[in-house]
């Protein structure tokens, strides 16, 4: 098994990086607080909100040819380039929406009323807005659908477990990047590429909403259809959602205007703030990059940024697991009991999903939150997440996720009070 990074961020990088979000140490009422509920909504950035702010109080319309109008313009086209160059998608479309689970419904629903029957093969741990997806448009359409079990163990898919259910009618895969709630990651290049080989016509569609932030995304080398993302889980803001699509996705029949190209998907003017704010985003994955790598290939930035935050995640998550010489880490912990991780390794995300044998999960959650540490139970009274962990053989966990801006003192405060509180102290 490939060996965890255990390396934080230099020191001055890392105050940099920490000095650039907000609500970072302190909630919006003034309260000291940890923010380990990443998974759920994300720390923001605040270059993200100011050009927000910025642009929103504009009141312009970009489509006209004065001097402010031009300047919104290029706005935008600067953040559909920042939004390609961040997926690598040098073909195919890049459209929007108001959250990323519309698109993915607006894509798999595209994709499944224009081919003809035949099957359509998702997985069990999907989020809702892909599994429901496929469930819907194959009850539509007429489709048949097939779900790839998970192994329990490792909260992931195995791939042959989709490969077993792909064949020459199988009319679209889909397969979720990373899972937001057992942190299991698919390598979607090996996967596409297997599911290719089997049958070469299958509309590959990826949800990467959880795994955008957490390490690079490469469409054009993964070769698939469809991807979505979420800027607010990406230290954005909420209100949009951008997804890619393949030249032979973007030109089935879809909602546009008959004016546009074929391949259009967007409806309507775009609002120049949302684009504004996610170039501030990839503004801040360049800046990551540079501190390791001399470039001007913004790309480049951006993957050696976004590696750089996969490798200061997994030294956050390694802290977590085995502690320090001063703080012991959950696994040495009696009472706590680590998910997923053991058997994943290197391929788990920065979430850790623990139960205790002392404590319900929700009585957990409510010791952390007095203890000033936001995080979450996933519980199967939630549709969120009732299916997700049937599929694990799970009813509840509670859900730890940090993001790359936390230090070692963040992490080691976290592991203080789950001693305590698996102690019965807190």
């Amino acid at each position: 098994m490939t060996k965890r990074n255990t390396e934080f961020f230099p020191s001055d990088l890392g105050n940099e990086i920490a000095s650039q979000f907000i609500y970072l140490n302190k909630d919006p009422a003034g309260n000291k607080r940890l923010f380990f509920e990443n998974a759920g909504g994300s720390l923001r950035l605040k270059a993200a909100v100011d050009a927000q702010s910025k642009l929103s109080s504009i009141p312009d319309c970009p489509e006209r040819t004065h001097d402010i109008a031009l300047e919104i313009r290029e706005i935008i086209k600067q953040g559909e380039r920042d939004i390609r160059l961040f997926l690598n998608a040098k073909d195919g479309t890049v459209a929007a929406s108001l959250t990323a689970s519309k698109l993915m419904f607006e894509m798999v629903t595209v994709i499944a009323s224009a081919s003809e029957k035949g099957n359509i093969v998702t997985t069990a741990i999907e989020h809702p807005s892909s599994f429901d997806a496929c469930q819907l448009a194959s009850d539509w359409f007429g489709h048949e659908l097939r779900v790839a079990d998970a192994n329990p163990a490792s909260g992931s898919i195995p791939l042959d477990h989709i490969l077993e259910l792909i064949d020459e009618n199988t009319v679209m895969a889909s397969i979720i990047m990373t899972s937001n709630i057992t942190g299991a990651m698919h390598d979607i290049h090996t996967y596409a590429s297997a599911i290719r080989e089997k049958n070469p016509a299958v509309f590959i569609v990826v949800d990467a909403v959880q795994g955008a932030p957490h390490g690079p995304i490469d469409v054009n080398s993964w070769g698939i259809d469809a991807l979505n993302i979420a800027p607010y889980k990406m230290f954005g803001n909420r209100g949009i959602g951008f997804a890619y699509l393949s030249d032979r996705v973007a030109c089935l029949p879809h909602h546009r205007l008959l004016a546009t190209p074929e391949n259009n998907w967007s409806v309507g003017s775009p609002t120049p703030a949302h684009y504004a704010s996610f170039s501030k985003v990839i503004d801040y994955i360049c800046r990551i990059g540079a501190y390791f790598i001399n470039s001007e290939d913004r790309r480049a930035l951006i993957e050696e940024g976004m590696n750089r935050i996969h490798l200061q995640e997994q030294a956050i998550l390694h802290r977590l697991l085995n502690g320090s010489e001063r703080q012991p880490g959950t696994k040495q912990m009696e009472n706590v009991n680590v998910h997923f991780e053991e058997i994943n390794g290197v391929n788990q995300d920065l979430i850790l999903a623990l139960t205790f044998d002392n404590l319900s999960c929700t009585d957990v959650i409510r010791k952390y939150g007095e203890q000033g540490i936001l995080v979450y139970a996933r519980e199967s009274t939630s549709h969120y997440s009732k299916r997700i962990l049937n599929a694990v053989s799970l009813d509840a966990i509670v859900r730890v996720s940090p993001i790359h801006c936390h230090r070692e003192e963040d992490v080691d405060r976290f592991l203080e009070v789950t001693e305590g509180i698996a102690a019965g102290q807190i």
